[in-house]
């Protein structure tokens, strides 16, 4: 139901395998009560996917199941796909892929918790970053699949003064006053408004994402702090939508992570920024977890280690248009090594 990057890296492999396979989607009882169809249309929206040849169905997974139905349920499946949250079950299906999207460590340690992850054979990581982190403490066989990104839906066009940046919107607050938040978005308002302040320059700010109803205090204090800034929120914005942002935005911000010590709490992949560079963006990003993975610095863009960093080389792109140009083709060119046809081929080797 939140729509993010774990969720759409599972409903792209289910999208995939649906072309030539019976795909099952398993929803508990939680996701059972918001209903299969409003659940499958927000993904669709949110992350351009097809998932008119997938089934999703209620199924006996998540808190309060059955242990022995799961265990008769499963058995038919000759694939399960299982993205973890550092929880595991004992599955009966045939061959078992955990898929583990952030740095998690392994706490079923104890007689059970081994006897349950007997039944998984490997993990898919979505980036080295996230597979560093996590492998030691796991004890089963992994490799790396980039996740999907839909780069040959995204073109450039005609570029104007945008600055984007893309991530879920997503806060915890106490007493009216965010101590938490996983894609910095007000530091990303603040180096804005230093920006604009200095240099009098005549750009905006726009920032998209997923956002729940729990989410709207959150939203509420981003507006706030932007209050007299050229600075936009999308909320929940189509994918179709997106792409036309990504086309004209002349430069892509991302912010994950800093000041962070926890690798959890950085930027594990980043796919909003490999589409924003095959939208022509030139992504000036920061210098932590998967974000290096995908950007050469200062060849296909920038790496920033605090935000000081990051206005000025944002105020370097304005300011040349040759090297602007540049970097553009290098980021374009770059993301194309994470495209959705890959990730497919992949998952098919796999298989």
């Amino acid at each position: 139901d939140t729509a993010g990057g774990g969720e759409r890296y599972m409903m792209s492999i289910a999208e995939f395998l649906s072309q030539n396979h019976e795909v099952e989607v398993f929803l508990d009882f939680h996701l059972s009560n918001i209903g299969k169809e409003t659940i499958k249309e927000k993904i669709e929206s949110l992350h351009g996917l097809d998932l008119s040849k997938v089934k999703f169905m209620n199924a006996p997974v998540g808190a309060g199941s059955s242990f022995f139905e799961r265990l008769i349920f499963l058995r038919k499946y000759n694939y399960l796909f299982y993205l973890t949250d550092g929880s595991i079950f004992f599955s009966t299906a045939k061959n078992n892929i955990l898929h583990i999207q952030s740095p998690l460590k392994n706490t079923n340690n104890d007689m059970w918790g081994n006897f349950k992850l007997s039944s998984w054979k490997l993990i898919i990581y979505n980036s080295n970053f996230t597979k560093e982190e996590t492998e030691n403490s796991w004890r089963i066989k992994g490799k790396v699949i980039y996740p999907p990104a839909s780069v040959s839906q995204i073109t450039p066009s005609k570029k104007e003064k945008i600055i984007l940046s893309v991530g879920r919107f997503s806060g915890i607050s106490q007493d009216e006053r965010t101590i938490y938040a996983s894609k910095n978005h007000i530091l990303l308002i603040d180096a804005f408004k230093k920006l604009a302040g200095k240099n009098s320059l005549d750009f905006s700010l726009h920032i998209a994402g997923a956002a729940k109803e729990g989410d709207k205090r959150y939203l509420d204090e981003l507006q706030k702090k932007a209050k007299n800034l050229k600075v936009f929120l999308h909320p929940n914005l189509p994918f179709n939508e997106l792409i036309e942002l990504y086309g004209k935005s002349l430069i892509y911000w991302h912010a994950a992570g800093y000041g962070e010590k926890d690798p959890t709490k950085m930027e594990h992949f980043g796919i909003t920024t490999v589409e924003a560079m095959a939208g022509g963006c030139v992504p000036i990003v920061i210098n932590l977890g998967g974000q290096k993975e995908i950007v050469e610095n200062k060849k296909s863009g920038f790496l920033w280690n605090n935000p000081d960093e990051m206005v000025e080389y944002t105020l370097k792109v304005i300011n040349d248009n040759t090297m602007t140009e540049k970097l553009s083709k290098e980021a374009i060119k770059r993301s194309k090594m994470f495209r959705k046809e890959r990730f497919c081929q992949d998952i098919k080797k796999l298989l």
